[in-house]
């Protein structure tokens, strides 16, 4: 099994050049307006959603506060699903569309938070589509006997990563996610380019940690506070010597930043695909001809 690691560009609107999800949260906000504490507004400047913490604001550019007219709660909907948050999803009924002209080389995607009955991924070079790919998102890893087959409910896959298609600069890559006659959801989408870093060695592991909390009410019972999960995922590559200074090269192009990783190959993925962010990278070096790089991960909620 390969370990692979996207490379993720920015979508900001000199890339996003088309999408069906409007940016209607709240009314944009006017100086001319007077808003009272609770009252919420966008900026379609930040794309952003602001509340007023006071009476009687007018004037106070929320893009410009300091915190003492206005609080910034999140991004609008239609950019949720490129704000580095997997569980802050954009929403829209029955179908959620991107279109997107990459601005670096891009020939993978990865997709999360994802409510959907099927993905499909066109590629556009100019007026001709040169890539048509849809994918069911029915999870039969779920089915593990002929009872669930005959008579257990349909789980839908939650992610799903897609490379190997020709998203070269100036292609338009359009995104379509379909939830017929329900509300379709996208958490994060992570596009860049496909990072082939080395082989996984044996007993990889994937350790679930809870962020839940354990308080008490006023007389002293306890009270569980759920507040979601995320994984650590350590495992160690077995990479040719002479490639340690292209994987360290990538390592540091994707510090600091909310990627996408994943396992490819004929064996299942294990649980070893999510999205998340480097922790930890050494590399001890092999001169014989193959070096053992150990890597720890951790995903975002």
């Amino acid at each position: 099994m390969d370990f692979n690691i996207l490379s993720p560009m920015a979508v900001t609107e000199a890339e996003l050049v088309a999408t069906n999800v409007p940016e209607d949260d709240h009314p944009d906000w006017s100086a001319t307006e007077t808003y009272e504490a609770g009252a919420r507004v966008i900026s379609t400047d930040t794309h952003r959603i602001y509340e007023s913490v006071i009476d009687s604001n007018t004037g106070q550019d929320p893009t410009l506060d300091d915190g003492s007219a206005w609080l910034e709660l999140s991004v609008t909907n239609r950019w949720r699903a490129f704000d580095q948050n997997r569980s802050n999803t954009a929403r829209q009924a029955d179908r959620i569309t991107y279109s997107i002209v990459p601005t670096q080389d891009c020939d993978a995607i990865a997709l999360f938070g994802l409510t959907a009955g099927s993905l499909r991924i066109e590629v556009w070079d100019g007026g001709a589509r040169i890539y048509d790919q849809r994918f069911a998102m029915v999870d039969a890893g779920h089915v593990v006997s002929a009872y669930t087959w005959f008579f257990g409910s349909v789980v839908y896959a939650r992610q799903k990563v897609v490379n190997g298609f020709p998203g070269y600069l100036g292609h338009r890559i359009d995104i379509t996610i379909d939830a017929p006659g329900g509300v379709a959801e996208a958490g994060h989408i992570v596009m860049g380019r496909n990072n082939l870093l080395g082989r996984v060695l044996n007993l990889p592991s994937v350790r679930f940690v809870s962020h839940s909390r354990k308080g008490y009410d006023d007389f002293g019972n306890e009270i569980l506070v759920k507040r979601g999960s995320t994984r650590k995922v350590d495992l160690s590559l077995l990479v040719p010597t002479h490639q340690a200074q292209r994987v360290m090269d990538i390592v540091a192009e994707v510090d600091g930043l909310a990627t996408a990783f994943y396992l490819s190959g004929d064996g299942p993925g294990y649980g070893i695909e999510g999205l998340g962010f480097v922790d930890d990278h050494s590399q001890p070096i092999d001169v014989a001809g193959e070096s053992v790089f150990p890597l720890i991960i951790k995903t975002l909620k």
